[in-house]
């Protein structure tokens, strides 16, 4: 549908500028207010436009940005699987693409979301084309970001411990206790860093999607085997390299005991970990010089945790100075 006057003075007003290329307003809010446009691929003067879709509504553009102010970028582009975002640029391209005339001999737009070909570049166009109906998984990814997790029913006075999980983090596995219910995962701080996280320093994004994704498999398994663990109103992490994870988030060594974690925090120390070279990693106060090269996986092993289980926050347990 081709933009009214409004929409043109809106969209000036929006971006600080007069656009210089056609569009169109293809999602709007509740009040009508334009959200997301789509631009044609050439501006007037002839340059390339690789950003197809675009993010202008107010609301919108600031709740993006709040979440790449916290490391949204490197943990989307973690998260997602690198198989799945290389095809969503392809087919964003495609799309683009083919809006070019056929008789056109220019210079031509490329890349795919935000105009890059791999990896994620700007979360505010891939949730621009997710709001306009595209099959992004890094959209897909935002949207669970904002989404809250459902309330949690407190657990029945006759079912002592149903309430609450247990999780052992080891050098090879990991173990789940609930109520009766002992679930042993094959994968450890040490296991997960020699299988996924050595070639790379540091670890490249697909290869961190995939250590993310093994404990998520097996989350998967503990889910069908005991289904009432949703239903647990607290998680309680421990192990070596976690006490190490609980230093490294307060900066100094911290006293034996619970440590609170929530899911913005973990993000932001998820993000750091992840994105670091070992040697810097090891000017991170807190962090003992023999855990630098497993936090990376214990922070893996954790986040696959709250993500999977749509977990607000968990309980670090410190444990004392040997």
């Amino acid at each position: 549908m081709t933009p009214s006057a409004r929409d043109h003075e809106r969209v000036r007003e929006l971006l600080g500028r007069t656009p210089r290329g056609a569009f169109e307003v293809v999602v709007r809010d509740d009040s009508d207010d334009p959200v997301v446009l789509r631009n044609e691929p050439l501006l007037e003067d002839g340059t390339p436009m690789p950003t197809r879709f675009w993010l202008v509504g107010e609301s919108e553009s600031r709740r993006i940005g709040q979440l790449e102010s916290t490391g949204g970028v490197a943990a989307a582009e973690a998260a997602v699987d690198a198989d799945a975002l290389a095809d969503a640029h392809r087919r964003y391209a495609d799309e683009r693409d083919a809006a070019i005339p056929e008789d056109h001999d220019g210079p031509r737009p490329t890349g795919g979301v935000g105009g890059t070909r791999v990896g994620v570049k700007c979360l505010h166009a891939h949730w621009a084309w997710h709001l306009a109906g595209g099959d992004d998984p890094v959209g897909r990814w935002i949207e669970a970001q904002f989404t809250p997790a459902p309330p949690r029913e407190p657990a029945s006075a006759d079912t002592p411990g149903i309430d609450t999980c247990e999780v052992a983090v080891a050098a090879e596995t990991t173990v789940v206790r609930h109520g009766t219910h002992v679930h042993e995962i094959p994968w450890g701080h040490v296991s997960l860093t020699d299988r996924w996280l050595r070639d790379n320093d540091p670890p490249r994004p697909d290869a961190l999607t995939n250590a993310l994704g093994t404990i998520a498999d097996h989350l998967d398994d503990l889910l069908r085997l005991d289904p009432d663990v949703v239903d647990a109103g607290s998680w309680t992490f421990a192990g070596p390299t976690i006490t190490s994870l609980a230093s490294l988030e307060a900066g100094c060594r911290v006293p034996a005991g619970p440590v609170d974690y929530p899911r913005s925090v973990a993000e932001e120390v998820f993000r750091l970990v992840a994105t670091e070279s070992t040697r810097d990693r090891a000017e991170n106060p807190g962090l003992p010089s023999d855990h630098v090269e497993y936090i990376v996986a214990t922070s893996c092993i954790v986040q696959a945790c709250m993500r999977h289980l749509h977990l607000d926050s968990v309980t670090l347990r410190a444990a004392a100075d040997d």
